[in-house]
């Protein structure tokens, strides 16, 4: 064998080991990236399920109630929050931080909208009303991640109205009482 040759397969035998390397780098990347997203989503599954963002929901019809009252939703505009609308607080951190993870990539938006679109449509859709009073002080901002994700969540949903993949066939069983209870709704109309 020539120098030559033997320069030009130690070439390629290099290139062949440098490329491997790369694929799986790249592989490695991905599953540290996929990896980061169930460890971000598995933080704001337990994050939800906590005491102070159940808490936000079990205050909402009071919350409700109080907007109500002119005196109430002045008293969102002295600056920091009431204490009546301080139990709301972690929850509106909770989706605020997860929209700003979807806006950067950080969690996957089509991920995210699959697994938790109706809770985020149901959480905007009913505190709406008090972020917009609160948002008086603070102009669109304030929470303006939170309101971007429902908004993701509902186009998400107009598209996809079944999490289930296309073309695969369902297993469930057919509805034995359906017909029974349709009658049953017919005579109590």
């Amino acid at each position: 064998m020539t120098p030559e040759l033997l320069t030009a397969l130690a070439s390629i035998g290099t290139f062949v080991v440098i490329t491997a390397t790369a694929i799986a780098a790249f592989v490695q990347l991905r599953h540290l990236g996929a990896s980061n997203q169930l460890e971000a989503l598995n933080e704001f599954r337990q994050n939800f399920e906590s005491s102070e963002v159940q808490a936000a929901r079990t205050a909402l019809p009071q919350i409700q109630e109080l907007l109500k009252d002119q005196s109430h939703r002045l008293e969102l505009e002295q600056g920091r929050a009431p204490e009546w609308a301080q139990t709301v607080m972690p929850a509106f951190r909770l989706f605020e931080v997860l929209g700003l993870y979807v806006k950067h990539g950080i969690v996957s938006r089509d991920f995210v909208c699959d697994l938790w679109a109706p809770v985020v449509i149901g959480y905007w859709e009913d505190f709406a009303p008090l972020i917009v009073v609160m948002r008086r002080l603070d102009t669109d901002a304030f929470l303006e991640n939170f309101e971007m994700l429902a908004y993701l969540c509902r186009r998400w949903l107009e598209v996809n109205r079944s999490a289930y993949p296309k073309g695969m066939p369902r297993i469930a069983p057919p509805d034995p009482w359906a017909a029974e209870d349709d009658a049953a709704r017919v005579r109590n109309i």
